[in-house]
């Protein structure tokens, strides 16, 4: 009876603990910075005008002390467990019109005006119309002659009835020039409207900012019998995995130069790093572009933190049963774990409850980024609790990834919400996954060192694959691999196989007095969602263990 009650007093004095560390950091001043950062440029121009779209997203950021110290390169993964990366987004599209004659004129988007979508020919003018699937307050643009005018979305249509599999004749990966004739669709013009843009006179780029390594690069447009220069400086790639700021990658800065030019060489935007604002502009833009439901007050905080307390100490109120869960855990997880999976195909009419607007949005989304289908399916293991499943696979032929959009119906609960996830296969077994699905909290006990996963659940389809091939593409150059260009359903297959062996065996190496903990510590933190959940593994050991042996063998050569 002594000895529950020291240990009922442990407990409590480690809660108080807890408590009052949770509390401090809550209520500790913080320093808050907005920063711009460039998404892409998109170019057009004929004999007489010229006219360029910047894409500008500012994010914001609010970080204490302890957070601030948690920044620099060794802790900068620590950063996103105690905070994330951001608290809001904001897009800006900014345009120019630049005229033969050298006059060069300034325009400010309205707010919600889309990037991504058709570029067509209006009367000989340039328009950039919205999805039919975006939401109605989002506005594409034309220009009329003189000025900028919305374009407001056309009216979703009816999904097409699903045409049978056939046949098809793949293309070489060298569409990436302006004049391509590829027939693939790479989400910025597709080949009727490259021909209609050529057929009218018209030439047209898309600017990444990754045209540069550091160095500049420069596109000449030619108005008539003047010639300007559009010149792109990038940031170096970066070559350690420790840090993922997004200010630090892309677009440096954008100027336009030329003889001819009114107002003489001209910077049309520059990266300037974060900066920092007051507490009441952060707070306004907080409130109007931060994602719903990212942050609370300190007294919410607390009234939650309370709560949770009662609940833990609820829960371990046994220190008996809880041995006996230690002791007896990790074999019934692995009983109730699959060694094998089947894929037998699907149709959605078999799931009543499945959510049919979003299987349609979904499609829709990845269909407009150049995905196509590969198999319906519902996925079948041999565990004794595999819950029925609907998933639609689709294939990037041209990024060599995976899109999965799946729904999962648990048995005698409400359906898990239909979300979607982008993978890919890279060289000696790793792998990468991005999804907006939150992650569940039993997943750290699955982790393994090379099956690398970051969540967003805020992320659209458009930023998903965006930020996935920019973390793909550093992971490769870090680690000193490449992507394996397998698309074919028996390479997802194996994956998937190769992935339930691998899940199983992490289980069995982990330590179930350290991971039980873990899952329930997660379980509160996942309470409150965050931008980013982020699984790097063995990632930043292996690349910061490369680059010592580079800076090693240069020594020696020396």
């Amino acid at each position: 009876m002594i000895l529950d009650k020291k240990k009922a007093i442990s407990i409590l004095v480690l809660l108080a603990v807890v408590a009052a560390g949770v509390t401090a950091f809550v209520m500790w001043p913080k320093r808050y910075t907005v920063g711009q950062h460039m998404a892409q440029t998109v170019v057009f121009w004929n004999d007489h005008d010229a006219f360029l779209f910047l894409t500008l997203n500012s994010t914001g950021r609010s970080r204490n002390f302890l957070q601030s110290k948690l920044d620099g390169p060794k802790y900068a993964y620590l950063t996103l467990l105690a905070g994330g990366l951001s608290d809001f987004n904001k897009q800006d599209v900014v345009a120019y019109h630049l005229q033969a004659s050298g006059q060069l004129d300034r325009f400010n988007l309205p707010e919600k005006t889309v990037t991504y979508g058709p570029w067509t020919l209006s009367d000989g003018h340039l328009q950039l119309t919205p999805l039919p699937s975006i939401s109605g307050e989002w506005v594409g643009t034309r220009w009329d002659g003189e000025k900028f005018v919305p374009v407001p979305a056309p009216l979703p249509q009816a999904p097409a009835r699903a045409q049978s599999p056939s046949n098809s004749t793949l293309t070489s990966d060298d569409a990436t020039d302006d004049e391509n004739s590829g027939d693939e669709d790479d989400g910025f013009l597709n080949k009727a409207s490259r021909q209609t843009f050529k057929d009218a006179g018209w030439h047209y780029k898309l600017l990444t900012g990754y045209e540069s390594n550091g160095a500049e690069a420069t596109l000449p447009i030619t108005l008539g019998e003047s010639t300007f220069n559009l010149t792109l400086q990038s940031f170096p790639v970066q070559k350690g995995g420790s840090r993922f700021d997004f200010l630090s990658y892309g677009t440096r800065n954008i100027r336009i130069s030329g003889d001819k030019l009114a107002s003489g060489p001209n910077t049309l935007w520059t990266q300037q790093g974060w900066q920092p604002v007051s507490k009441a502009e952060y707070e306004g833009l907080l409130a109007r572009y931060g994602r719903r439901g990212r942050h609370s007050t300190p007294v919410t905080s607390l009234i939650w933190l309370g709560v949770l307390l009662l609940i833990i100490l609820w829960r371990f109120g046994s220190w008996i049963h809880v041995l006996f869960t230690f002791a007896t855990m990790k074999s019934r997880v692995l009983k109730n774990m699959a060694t094998s999976f089947s894929f037998p195909p699907a149709t959605p009419v078999q799931f009543p409850m499945l959510d049919m607007e979003a299987l349609d949005r979904y499609t829709r989304a990845f269909e407009g980024m150049g995905f196509t289908r590969l198999l319906d399916f519902s996925l079948v293991s041999d565990s004794p609790n595999q819950p029925p499943s609907f998933c639609r696979l689709l294939v990037h032929t041209r990024h060599h990834c995976f899109g999965e959009v799946s729904q999962i119906f648990p048995k005698g609960k409400a359906p898990m919400p239909l979300k979607c996830s982008i993978q890919s296969c890279l060289q000696n077994f790793w792998t990468l996954s991005f999804s907006d699905r939150k992650p569940q909290a039993a997943s750290s006990l699955m982790r393994r060192g090379k099956a690398l996963g970051i969540c967003m659940p805020d992320a659209n389809p458009s930023e998903l694959l965006q930020a996935f091939l920019k973390m793909r593409e550093q992971v490769c150059l870090d680690l000193g691999i490449q992507t394996v260009n397998d698309d074919t359903l028996e390479a997802y297959i194996a994956k998937s196989q190769r992935s339930a062996t691998e899940m199983r065996e992490a289980v069995q190496s982990k330590s179930f007095v350290q991971g039980v903990p873990e899952v329930y510590l997660r379980k509160v933190s996942l309470l409150q969602t965050k931008p980013e959940y982020v699984w790097l593994g063995d990632y930043p050991k292996e690349a910061e263990q490369r680059r010592q042996g580079f800076n090693a063998f240069a020594a020696g050569a020396h």
